[in-house]
């Protein structure tokens, strides 16, 4: 006995000393798996001198050009308007508050595609104009074309402007009370106050916000492609798949985890200096000013015209040309990519929810430096590309299923095929690792809430492994896993870069639906999957917003 116990404290202080668990090790190179091959196939590729010196510059020209009047945009309209909603009061104040949000309720396709057909030649902006002048044909009146950078760049602003305004409202809502109170206590005027007090201490919330839309951005390749944007992700599309350079797209997609790496660099310090600069939760809202008169009717045409631009208009288009459609029967493309849609988004909500449990649940232990950077580094996937992920899994898999068929053909003189890279597989094992943070975070956060003393009391009463597990951890989280699998579920209904190359042949979702319609230019067909699309990104937005909205006082 004596033995025994001594053989189990030695592996018990064995484990302990360990920098990490073997299953942190294991998750982290499954995660990174797509990044590994990706440097290995830029180090080894050829042929790709020439594309880094003629497309990637280029590539990186437009990319940045893009970000800088998606950033500039969004920082005005989100900031502006999450400013009024939470430091006046006027009409149609409480409305504004949580329908700014909805816009990040349509993909950036999306809206691309519906503002093209509202400002085409047949829309209605062109069509009223023709009615007004009398013009005939565009030789005849002048009208600024959409498909460019600066449409891009409009378009998308309109849809990525709540990221900067959930971001600065949050912060307006448990810092700015205390602080402009005192401000205004002390003598200092509303102007003063706003441009040295507020507006300087906004900057780390304005900068949180701004990279989370220009990671967006770079994600992005609906829309960029729509409207012939040579981006880096548009860039190592057409490179690999037109030109047939996998190592030149591999170069192209360390370009973009370059890119990315800084856009999180900048995130953490403009969080850093969040920090520094309140580092109390007051939970005060900002007293609301009446306004009246002008000043109101100015309040409320700034709130209303970016939610009817980056709402309504979408919105409103899909919805038309789906009621047009609404007589005839759903087509049978629709049903099998709507099928095909929840049982991905499904399997993605699985896999990411319980990955991201046994992540939040290792770093709560608290180990070593290591094992947190190891759990940090599994959490990464999200500000990766799906472009990225998509290009850096299809040498691992196909070489796995190389493996297995010759295995398969050196024993029974049979093969099963691409049961890895030719299947859903590829398709659930990018969205797992891409959304695994969205459940990491969200259960993280669960249960730093909770506490450990419920589980501490389940202990003391007895329960252990599978009971404490599935009694007492699970059913307290239970709206966080909810929520989280809400949440990855309409991530990976919307997700369109990583499904457009990892499907299969025939495979269609309805991204990809609505993505070869619109191309083929038959963009009333692609309505009803477009609208289906928009009407579950609705839920992560209600969510997203009740959660800023917890603290406010109505």
């Amino acid at each position: 006995m004596r033995a025994t116990n001594s053989i189990a404290e030695r592996d018990a202080h064995y484990r302990a000393a360990l920098p990490f668990t073997f299953g942190e090790l294991a998750l982290a190179l499954i995660a990174g798996l797509p990044i590994i091959a990706l440097l290995v196939a830029a180090l080894t590729g050829s042929g790709a001198s020439g594309l880094g010196a003629r497309m990637l510059p280029a590539a990186l020209v437009d990319t940045g050009w893009l970000m800088l009047q998606v950033g500039f945009a969004t920082t005005i309209i989100g900031f502006a308007t999450a400013w009024l909603v939470t430091h006046f009061d006027f009409f149609g104040r409480r409305l504004f508050a949580w329908a700014l949000v909805l816009p990040l309720a349509i993909p950036t396709y999306l809206s691309a595609y519906a503002w093209v057909e509202v400002m085409d030649f047949t829309g209605p902006v062109q069509t009223l104009i023709r009615a007004l002048t009398g013009a005939e044909t565009m030789r005849e009146y002048w009208f600024p074309d959409i498909r460019n950078t600066a449409g891009a760049g409009f378009v998308m602003s309109l849809v990525l402007y709540p990221y900067v305004y959930l971001s600065c409202r949050a912060f307006f809502l448990m810092q700015s009370g205390a602080v402009d109170s005192v401000a205004r206590v002390l003598g200092a005027s509303a102007r003063r106050t706003f441009f040295e007090i507020t507006l300087p201490l906004s900057r780390s919330a304005i900068g949180v916000g701004v990279t989370l839309a220009l990671m967006e951005v770079v994600n992005d390749l609906g829309a960029v492609r729509y409207f012939g944007v040579n981006s880096l992700t548009a860039i190592l599309y057409a490179t690999w798949l037109n030109r047939s350079s996998f190592g030149g797209a591999a170069q192209l997609a360390l370009a973009i985890v370059l890119v990315m790496a800084l856009l999180i660099s900048l995130e953490g310090l403009a969080r850093k200096a969040g920090n520094r600069l309140g580092q109390r939760d007051s939970r005060t809202p900002p007293p609301r000013a009446r306004l009246k008169g002008w000043a109101e009717i100015g309040a409320v045409l700034a709130c209303l015209v970016p939610l009817a631009l980056g709402f309504g208009v979408p919105a409103g288009d899909l919805i038309y040309l789906a009621l047009k459609r609404a007589g005839s029967a759903a087509p049978a493309a629709f049903a099998m990519a709507f099928a095909t849609s929840v049982l991905l988004g499904a399997l993605g909500a699985v896999l990411a929810v319980a990955a991201g449990y046994y992540t939040a649940l290792r770093a709560e232990a608290g180990r070593s430096l290591f094992g947190r950077g190891l759990i940090r580094l599994v959490t990464l996937g999200y500000a990766i590309p799906g472009t990225v992920l998509a290009l850096g899994l299809v040498a691992p898999l196909g070489a796995l299923d190389g493996l297995v068929n010759d295995a398969a053909y050196a024993l029974v003189d049979a093969g099963p095929g691409l049961i890895f890279s030719g299947s859903l597989f590829a398709i659930v094992y990018a969205y797992a690792v891409r959304f695994l943070a969205v459940g990491h975070n969200t259960l993280e956060a669960a249960r730093a809430r909770r506490g450990a003393n419920v589980l501490d009391a389940a202990r003391v009463l007895g329960a252990n492994g599978p009971r404490l597990l599935f009694g007492v951890d699970l059913p307290t989280l239970m709206p966080a896993v909810v929520a989280a699998a809400t949440l990855v579920f309409v991530e990976c209904v919307k997700e369109l870069p990583a499904t457009l190359l990892l499907r299969p042949l025939g495979v269609e979702t309805l991204s990809t639906l609505v993505f070869q319609q619109a191309n083929a230019e038959l963009f009333e067909s692609a309505a009803l999957p477009a609208l289906g699309i928009v009407a579950a990104g609705i839920v992560p937005v209600i969510l997203a917003n009740l959660l800023s909205t917890r603290h406010e006082k109505s």
